[in-house]
């Protein structure tokens, strides 16, 4: 959209530059359309007695109060209207304190949606199982012992880990014990009725003989993450006590 007149920045300006201004602008006021759209870099030019100007014509036609907002959609432009204009279709104004107000509209493609498609049933959704005490002690360090060894395989970093593990003092194991347990409260406050359900023995058959064409490193990670649970499921029944097998999860 083109400036309506060639300016630049001048606290000096008069009345008739003012109504210079307004007459590049008024073109858009019209009884299908009462919001002036302003490209940001000329509303940055104008000093605040020239915006303060526009608004009282603007509101000289639509016989409202108006305000000015900044497109929060992506284009750099200033919008001038009535608020009432900015909150239909899904549009709403954000008021960041010490920053101008800003207009987005929320995607209409995901509104529809959200109405039109009928919402999944409980079977279709996948509820992964909380982490136990050694899995996010694992996943916590697995990028520093990478780091420190190049080219280290997750086999490789799953044997370092799970040795670690098992000297590591009580203290240690209880903190991370401690955050399996709030992980796990989480997700029941979440989906009450969760209750692990194991994989069967056709389906553990089907994953180990998913690819021939699997590469070591994959076989490796595969392998890897059958030992964590193992690891795990010792932890969790000896030294930290995790009840995890007992109650489902």
């Amino acid at each position: 959209m083109a400036n309506p007149i060639n300016m630049i920045p001048n606290p000096q300006w008069n009345a008739t530059d003012y109504e210079a201004i307004w007459k590049g602008l008024e073109a858009q006021v019209n009884p299908f359309s009462q919001i002036l759209c302003l490209e940001g870099d000329f509303f940055r030019q104008l000093d605040d007695a020239a915006k303060l100007f526009i608004a009282r014509k603007l509101m000289e036609h639509v016989q409202e109060s108006v305000l000015y907002v900044n497109d929060g959609n992506g284009p750099d432009r200033v919008y001038l209207g009535a608020p009432r204009h900015f909150v239909v279709g899904g549009g709403m104004i954000l008021q960041i304190s010490g920053y101008a107000p800003y207009w987005i509209r929320r995607s209409v493609s995901k509104v529809v949606t959200a109405t039109v498609l009928a919402p999944p049933s409980p079977k279709d959704i996948k509820i992964p199982r909380p982490p136990n005490a050694y899995i996010l002690y694992r996943k916590e360090r697995h990028h520093h012992v990478k780091d420190a060894n190049p080219g280290i395989t997750n086999n490789e970093i799953s044997q370092i880990l799970g040795k670690a593990w098992n000297i590591e003092s009580n203290d240690v194991r209880q903190k991370y014990k401690d955050m399996s347990q709030q992980v796990k409260q989480a997700l029941l406050e979440k989906h009450p009725d969760y209750q692990y359900k194991p994989r069967r023995p056709c389906e553990r058959r089907r994953r180990r003989r998913a690819s021939p064409n699997q590469n070591p490193k994959q076989s490796g990670s595969r392998n890897a993450a059958t030992r964590d649970a193992a690891i795990s499921s010792e932890d969790t029944s000896t030294a930290t006590g995790d009840t995890n097998t007992a109650n489902g999860f």
